[in-house]
């Protein structure tokens, strides 16, 4: 009496068509999905970035007092007193600056901190610093422009920051 034979295994066949369809979804796949980490990256920043500016407007026309974001490395004081030239920020302190020197004077100044982890990179074309007045609107001649951008991306997002203090964003 003859029995069928099981099938105990893959065929060569059925192996190879397998390691085709891996390798294919591996090299089409995993660089897509890091394009995507990095354009999350970058978003994520650019939204907290602009919220902010949001926030230090807003705390600046409320409080009725200057409110200066600076540049920070170690999240307690400000790196640089250029006021123009661009710079790359590695993080960001905002504060009540009473006198209008761009240094937090007091602990219950301080109102924001956060740090941008690479591979995002921030850069500001005014130099360490950036002060809005108790009207809303910031110091300066000109407009200033905050980019960010993430590691490898072609994509470029810029925050645009008026006279006014009014924020609009552009992205390349």
């Amino acid at each position: 009496m003859n029995r069928p034979a099981h099938q105990q295994g893959l065929s060569l066949l059925e192996l190879l068509v397998t390691l085709a369809l891996m390798t294919f979804l591996l090299t089409v796949a995993v660089p897509s999905l890091a394009g995507l980490l990095e354009k999350t990256r970058q978003d994520t920043v650019t939204e907290r970035i602009k919220h902010h500016l949001a926030l230090a407007r807003i705390e600046a026309i409320s409080r009725q007092q200057w409110i200066t974001l600076c540049r920070t490395q170690d999240g307690a004081s400000c790196v640089g007193d250029a006021l123009n030239g661009e710079t790359e920020w590695q993080g960001l302190l905002m504060f009540v600056d009473t006198q209008r020197q761009r240094v937090p004077e007091q602990p219950e100044h301080l109102l924001r901190v956060d740090h941008f982890t690479a591979p995002v990179r921030v850069t500001w074309n005014r130099g360490d610093s950036l002060t809005y007045q108790p009207d809303g609107s910031v110091t300066g001649f000109s407009n200033g422009t905050f980019r960010i951008k993430a590691g490898q991306s072609e994509s470029e997002h810029r925050l645009v920051i008026s006279m006014a203090g009014r924020v609009r964003e552009e992205v390349d």
